[in-house]
C-alpha cells in the first residue's frame, strides 16, 4: 500500500465510533447496573463509552424506536469515582451534572435528584474534616546524654491483608487511570490521553496497554501532522537562465519571477499545495519578495480551516467537520485528505441519520470521487473502517 493510502487509514480510525454511537444507551445501562452492584470500575468503563459516544445529557431521551430514558452519564460515572476514590474526577463529573441541570427534568431515574443532592454533600466532608484537624505537634526535642535513649523497636513488617489491601489499591489506580486514558483517546484528546497513561506506567512500568496506546498516539499525531499539509506530487525545479544585465545594473531575478508566476497561477487554480511549494521555493531565493508574505498568509488560513475540519471529525462534531472542510475545498481543491474527511463526515451523518437521507449518501460518494480524481490509488482497509462506511463510499 502506497504512503498516502496507508496515512488515510490510520486517520480514519475514528470512523466505526460513527456506528458504534447508536449504541451509546447500551452502555450507560450497563453502567448504572454495574453502579448498583458495586462495580465501580466496570461502571467507570461503561460510562465513559457512553459519554464518548453521546456526552448530552437529558431528561426523556430518545434511544430508538419509541423508546426514552433519562439519560444521566456525569451523575452515575461520578459516583462511581467517588467510590474509587478519586475525588478529582468524581468532583467534575458531579458538578457538570449539576450545572447541566437536566436533572432537574427527570422523569423516570426519580432516584437521580436525591443522589446527586447526597454525593455532592459527601464531597464536602473531606475538606471539613481536614480543616477541623489540630496541625502535628513539634517533633520531640533531641534528649539529653543523662536522659536514658529509648528502645529501638524493630519496623513492624506489613500484614499480609494490608498488603493485599495495598496491592488492589494499586490496581484500582492503574485501572482508574487507563480508563481516563481511554476515554480521553477516543475524545481526541491525545495531551490528555498521554498523560493518563504515562501515569500508568509511574504505576506498572510494563503495562502493555498503556504502551500500545502511547505508539497510537504518536502514530495519530503524526498522521494529523501529515493530513494538514498538503503533499504535492514532485515538481521540477525551476528553470534557471543566466541573469540578464543592462548596463552597469544588477541582474534581474528572472527565477523568481518565473516562480512566482507559476505559484500565483496555481494558487488561483485552487492548487495550494503545489502553489505552496513554489512559493516557498521563492523564499529561499528571495524572502522579501513583493507578495510573497501575503500569498503564504492566504494558503496558512486554509491550512488553518482544513485542521479545524479535520479536529471537529475526530470530536464527533460532523456538521461542523462538513461546513469547515467544504469551505477549504473551494479554495484549495488538491488535497485529497480534505476530501477524504469531508467523505467520511457525510458518511457519519447519512448513518448517524438512519441511512434514510439519500443527499447526504450522495454527498459522501461525490467526495470520496474527488480523492480518487486526485490519487487514484487511495485505498481503504477493511481492518480498521467499518464495513458499513466502506460499501457507502466504494458502493461495493
Amino acid at each position: 500500500m502506497n504512503r498516502t493510502g496507508f496515512l488515510i487509514l490510520l486517520l480514519i480510525m475514528l470512523v466505526p465510533s460513527a456506528l458504534l454511537r447508536a449504541q451509546w444507551y447500551d452502555s450507560y445501562e450497563k453502567g448504572r447496573e454495574a453502579v448498583k452492584k458495586g462495580q465501580w470500575q466496570q461502571a467507570v468503563a461503561h460510562l465513559t463509552e457512553a459519554l464518548d459516544a453521546e456526552p448530552d445529557s437529558k431528561a426523556n431521551k430518545k434511544t430508538y424506536g419509541f423508546v426514552f430514558i433519562d439519560y444521566f452519564p456525569y451523575l452515575y460515572r461520578g459516583m462511581a469515582y467517588y467510590r474509587l476514590g478519586d475525588m478529582v474526577n468524581a468532583r467534575a463529573d458531579l458538578e457538570k451534572a449539576k450545572s447541566e441541570g437536566a436533572i432537574e427534568d427527570a422523569q423516570r431515574d426519580k432516584e437521580a435528584h436525591s443522589l446527586l443532592a447526597e454525593y455532592l454533600g459527601l464531597l464536602q466532608k473531606p475538606a471539613t474534616q481536614t480543616a477541623q484537624q489540630k496541625p502535628p505537634q513539634n517533633p520531640p526535642q533531641s534528649l539529653s546524654s543523662g536522659t536514658p535513649k529509648p528502645e529501638l523497636k524493630k519496623p513492624e513488617l506489613k500484614k499480609p491483608e494490608t498488603a493485599a489491601a495495598d496491592q488492589r489499591q494499586k490496581k484500582d489506580r492503574v485501572a482508574r487511570a487507563f480508563a481516563a486514558g481511554v476515554g480521553y483517546f477516543r475524545q481526541g484528546n491525545l495531551d490528555g490521553a498521554e498523560e493518563q497513561f504515562k501515569n500508568v506506567l509511574e504505576l506498572e512500568s510494563a503495562h502493555p496497554g498503556a504502551v500500545e496506546y502511547l505508539k497510537r498516539i504518536g502514530v495519530r499525531r503524526q498522521g494529523l501532522a501529515d493530513a494538514v499539509t498538503v503533499h504535492p506530487k514532485e515538481i521540477p525545479a525551476a528553470t534557471t537562465h543566466e541573469p540578464a544585465r543592462s548596463g552597469e545594473g544588477s541582474p534581474r531575478d528572472t527565477a523568481g519571477s518565473a516562480l512566482f508566476r507559476d505559484a500565483v497561477a496555481l494558487f488561483n487554480n485552487g492548487k495550494i499545495g503545489q502553489a505552496k511549494a513554489r512559493f516557498l521555493a521563492l523564499q529561499r531565493i528571495a524572502p522579501s519578495y513583493p507578495e510573497l508574505e501575503d500569498y503564504m498568509g492566504s494558503i496558512g488560513s486554509v491550512e488553518n480551516m482544513v485542521h479545524q475540519g479535520i479536529a471537529a471529525y475526530f470530536g464527533g462534531e460532523y456538521r461542523d467537520a462538513i461546513d469547515k472542510l467544504s469551505s477549504s475545498s473551494e479554495k484549495g481543491n488538491d488535497n485529497p485528505h480534505v476530501y477524504a474527511f469531508l467523505a467520511c463526515s457525510y458518511a457519519a451523518e447519512y448513518l448517524l441519520a438512519g441511512a434514510e437521507n439519500g443527499n447526504l449518501k450522495k454527498e459522501a460518494v461525490d467526495a470520496f470521487g474527488k480523492v480518487r480524481g486526485i490519487d487514484p490509488r487511495y485505498e481503504l482497509d477493511t481492518r480498521l473502517i467499518s464495513p458499513g462506511i466502506i460499501a457507502l463510499l466504494t458502493g461495493e
